[in-house]
């Protein structure tokens, strides 16, 4: 049922848990943030070329960070961090990350407190790794539910 609070067509997107998680860190819908610093940041430091996935994404929800943990439906929560450049000098990483997955991956941040990146394909899947990589969802708003509601 959608609410007169112009909140419905965002719960489609994702859970009622979800959604308080992203509106207590900072999301709101419309949120627009400018991604040009990190794309700088990550074209000097590691030769990363963002993709348009990636930089829709991150124009909406770069910048939250969720310290939630603990039991989830299918593993536990694990905090994340949408901040690319977490793996600003970790290019031979994500070199290996996206040969393994074979897409190219762009960073979009980090869960599971600093021990797996988050990387986005060209086509918004998102697939989280350090030493191999697995894939974690078909988009970024997938990713979101999975890693607040603690979704294998």
């Amino acid at each position: 049922m959608t609410g007169g609070d112009g909140r419905g067509a965002h719960r489609k997107r994702w859970s009622a848990e979800t959604d308080r998680v992203l509106r207590e860190v900072g999301w709101y819908p419309g949120r627009t943030v400018s991604t040009a610093g990190w794309e700088a940041a990550l074209r000097e430091h590691g030769g990363f070329e963002i993709h348009e996935a990636a930089r829709r994404f991150l124009t909406e929800f770069g910048g939250l960070a969720s310290v939630e943990r603990g039991p989830g439906r299918t593993m536990a929560r694990m905090g994340f961090t949408l901040d690319p450049t977490v793996a600003e000098w970790d290019d031979e990483i994500f070199d290996v990350l996206s040969a393994e997955a074979g897409v190219d991956l762009y960073p979009i941040g980090e869960t599971d407190r600093r021990n797996l990146y988050l990387g986005m394909a060209p086509n918004g899947a998102v697939h989280v790794g350090m030493d191999s990589v697995v894939w974690l969802a078909g988009s970024g708003h997938e990713a979101l539910e999975k890693l607040v509601e603690g979704i294998r």
